[in-house]
């Protein structure tokens, strides 16, 4: 009987220091939790009171997030590392302490410690190699507590603090490692222990959500400052485009662009070649490539055209000069398709020269003739002047009641859902139909019919339009030149519609 109760009273103790024991495991989960816990609200503290409006960049961010870290865990130095997945490796962005250098190397300048940081951020570490190139590729932590008999840490020159002790964690967020924090060495010359490792682990996962935030909002700013920038652009090409049309007695003109981005590259432009404003120029044209670059080029041919054109009555002769210089000055995959003509506003003559556009449409609103002339030539810029000096000239001479339209590409390659093309009869058949308007209204109902097309599809290609009729004689002094009116109304059509 007593061995029964011997028995009991053994298991009863057991069973009491087993609690005990586990009582003690709780309390130091419970301590480290609490640790953790103040740790993390410290640290997001932290952040709040340093970071501002002003200062929300990556850079501060990981200098505070390094910062408080190695003061978290005691540690002597620490390092913030960020992966770069175009070439697969992994480089320090923030230093801080006497941080050694994880690749084996000979040559470096100890005496500032400036100078060892930017060594330090010169290099990069494949993802892979050495104990961060592991943790950046695997995404798991390490604690290695014998540093200097492990493989994976090199060992700084003689000179150099050795590694005693170093841990890593990755910055991993929305299943993405964008980075790895290390410590090194710990303060009073001790090892890491686990309870700095947690510490560290869950630190990195707040500082990984917030490295993505700060990301986020990086790129949010430059994509404002790329808005803002693109808005300056698109100012200053609409400045390049004329404020109205010309008032030229006999004649009613208007014109108009839409850019399919914020920058384009189609343009039109009309100027008086001669003091006597008897011959007016009028461009169309169509650079290769749309955006910021489209609109640089279009600038540049724009100047040239206009330099070269002054007191030259042979559209042919100003294009051979305008594609020696844009030929010289442009790389080989840009181009510029252009109709560059000439109005003889007397005689009604508009001689003109095709580079590679698309044809002058003549439309008569008597007869509702149509006429399409495409004289042989090459686009800007893609050949030299002795194949370029192929290009011909060509005179049309001009009738009452003829309207002339001039178009790029993007007016008759606007595409529905279905991917089909608006098309080039679409357009003629549209223009017969509404020969009686003014060139403005023309204008306006073609653009209005694109979209009926179209149905709200956005527009791949950039839409330019000019168009010109040929007035009655006996109207030439009663009747007024309301090209300013109809310029205001296709720019208002244009803003509702952008």
């Amino acid at each position: 009987m007593a061995l029964i109760y011997l028995v009991i009273i053994g298991i009863l103790a057991f069973w009491v220091a087993s609690l005990k024991r586990r009582e003690q495991q709780l309390l130091q989960l419970i301590e480290k939790y609490h640790r953790e816990r103040k740790a993390t609200f410290a640290f997001l503290n932290n952040l709040g009171e340093r970071l501002t409006t002003s200062n929300i960049a990556l850079e501060p961010t990981l200098e505070i997030i390094t910062e408080f870290i190695m003061d978290a865990t005691e540690a002597e130095a620490g390092a913030a590392f960020l992966v770069d997945r175009s070439d697969n490796t992994v480089s320090a962005r923030i230093v801080q302490g006497m941080f050694p250098p994880l690749m084996p190397t000979t040559n470096y300048v100890l005496t500032k410690q400036k100078y060892l940081e930017e060594r330090l951020k010169r290099e990069k570490i494949p993802l892979g190699q050495g104990l961060i190139g592991e943790v950046a590729q695997s995404g798991l932590p390490a604690l290695v507590a014998d540093a200097e008999n492990d493989p994976r840490v090199p060992q700084p020159p003689k000179d150099f603090p050795r590694i005693r002790s170093i841990m890593a964690a990755p910055l991993v967020a929305r299943g993405q490692i964008s980075g790895v924090l290390v410590v090194v060495n710990k303060r009073g010359g001790g090892t890491f222990s686990q309870e700095d490792y947690d510490l560290l682990v869950a630190l990195a996962d707040q500082a990984a959500s917030t490295v993505e935030f700060v990301k986020l909002h990086d790129e949010f700013v430059k994509k404002q400052r790329i808005e803002q920038e693109l808005q300056v652009a698109h100012e200053f090409q609409r400045m390049l485009l004329p404020e109205k049309c010309p008032h030229v007695p006999g004649y009613r003109i208007a014109a108009f662009s839409k850019p399919a981005l914020e920058v384009g590259g189609d343009y039109y432009d009309f100027f008086f070649v001669d003091d006597e404003r008897r011959y007016l120029g009028i461009v169309i044209a169509d650079v290769s490539g749309k955006g910021i670059p489209g609109g640089l080029i279009m600038a540049m041919v724009r100047a040239v055209l206009r330099a070269e054109a002054r007191g030259n009555l042979s559209p042919r002769d100003v294009l051979l000069r305008t594609n020696e210089r844009t030929y010289e000055d442009t790389k080989d995959n840009v181009f510029v398709t252009m109709i560059y003509g000439i109005l003889d506003t007397k005689e009604r003559l508009f001689r003109f020269a095709r580079a590679g556009h698309e044809p002058v449409v003549v439309v008569n609103k008597q007869t509702q003739r149509v006429r399409l002339h495409s004289p042989e030539g090459i686009a800007l810029g893609m050949v030299e002047n002795d194949i370029f000096a192929s290009t011909e000239e060509k005179t049309i001479r001009l009738e009452a009641g003829d309207i002339v339209t001039l178009y790029t590409d993007g007016v008759v390659e606007a595409r529905d859902e279905a991917k089909n093309e608006y098309g080039q009869q679409r357009f003629l058949d549209f223009l017969v139909a509404n020969r009686e308007a003014s060139p403005g209204e023309i204008l306006n109902k073609v653009l209005s019919d694109i979209e009926s097309f179209t149905r709200g599809i956005p527009q791949h290609d950039d839409i330019t339009l000019v168009a010109f009729e040929v007035l009655e004689v006996a109207d030439e002094v009663n009747q007024p030149n309301d090209c300013e009116k109809e310029s205001h109304l296709i720019a208002r059509a244009g803003n509702e519609r952008g």
